[in-house]
C-alpha cells in the first residue's frame, strides 16, 4: 500500500437540496464549483493514484485497468467528505488507495450546499 492517512467513507449520503440555483452567486461567496475547478483540485492527484494502481498489482501482474470513476462530495469548505470509486477492475486495497488519495484533494471554498463531483481517470 503506497498511501497511509485518513480515508474517505464511501456512503456519499442523501443528495443535496435540488433547490439551488449554481448558476448565482451569494452575497457572501460563490454557489457551488465549476467543472474545472474540480479537476484542479484533483488532476495533480494522477501521480499517486498511478502509484495506487502499481502497488496493488496481484503476482499475475493482474490490477486495476481501464476508466475508473470516482463519485465524490465536497463540503462548502473545500475538502470532500466522501469518495465512492468503480470501475477500473481494481482490488479492494486499490479502490482503498484511492479513496486516501482523494481524501487530500482541496477545492476552493464555496457557498450553498455540498457539491457532488464525478470525475474519472484511466489506468494502463
Amino acid at each position: 500500500m503506497t498511501e497511509t492517512g485518513p480515508v474517505l467513507s464511501e456512503d456519499l449520503g442523501p443528495p443535496p437540496s435540488q433547490d439551488f440555483d449554481m448558476t448565482r452567486a451569494a452575497a457572501s461567496g460563490r454557489m457551488g464549483l465549476e467543472p474545472a475547478q474540480i479537476s484542479r483540485g484533483l488532476d495533480p492527484l494522477l501521480p499517486r493514484l498511478a502509484n495506487c494502481a502499481a502497488a496493488t498489482v496481484d503476482d499475475n501482474g493482474h490490477g486495476a485497468h481501464g476508466r475508473v470513476t470516482v463519485r465524490l462530495r465536497i463540503r462548502p469548505e473545500g475538502r470532500p467528505s466522501a469518495a465512492r470509486v468503480s470501475g477500473g477492475g481494481g482490488s479492494s486495497e486499490f479502490v482503498l488507495c484511492v479513496r486516501r488519495v482523494v481524501a487530500s484533494a482541496r477545492f476552493a471554498s464555496f457557498e450553498g450546499p455540498d457539491v457532488m463531483a464525478t470525475w474519472g481517470f484511466d489506468v494502463d
